[in-house]
């Protein structure tokens, strides 16, 4: 199975990027929108923004170690600390400080992606956002609680089918 690194300055900055454009948003929601910009990050570049492990949890796609950041859950302590620097979750909310994005840790690609994302998902409430991820074949064939697996991401996107078959050399996995 393809996995990547997961890089909490990353995801943290990711986080704070969002926030920064829509304030209140909810954990649910943050876990979408970034699911989504990963996602469209795999597609097209051949690496997700975030390097997170997802998981099909009953309410969608979770990035596993980015939720425990948000949730200061301590298992990575270096994790929580990167998130606490834009705030913190009051309850389903993530109160951002106004401490700006590290911009330095995202890559142009990074940041046109999440915009791009941004403008087309980022103001949906989460329940919305969860029915959308509910149609995503990842998430579909997944076991419940269960990793997705990344390859099924490009399913019925041909479009990225190149970058497809690179990331899957990469890994030595015959497509």
């Amino acid at each position: 199975m393809v996995s990547f690194t997961f890089k909490a300055k990353k995801f943290a900055s990711v986080v704070a990027y969002l926030a920064a454009r829509r304030p209140q948003i909810t954990k649910k929601e943050l876990c979408k929108i970034i699911y989504f910009a990963d996602k469209e990050h795999l597609l097209g570049y051949g690496w997700p923004i975030t390097g997170d492990r997802y998981y099909a949890l009953e309410q969608g796609p979770i990035p596993t170690r980015g939720l425990d950041a948000l949730n200061a859950r301590n298992k990575y302590p270096e994790d929580d600390a990167e998130v606490a620097k834009y705030g913190k979750l009051r309850g389903w909310t993530f109160q951002y400080n106004g401490v700006p994005p590290d911009l330095k840790a995202l890559s142009k690609s990074d940041v046109e992606v999440l915009d791009k994302v941004f403008r087309e998902i980022g103001q949906l409430p989460a329940w919305e956002l969860e029915k959308l991820s509910h149609k995503e074949p990842a998430w579909a064939r997944a076991d419940q609680n269960g990793p997705m697996d990344f390859e099924l991401f490009f399913e019925g996107r041909p479009e990225s089918e190149t970058v497809k078959e690179t990331v899957l050399e990469e890994y030595g996995i015959v497509a």
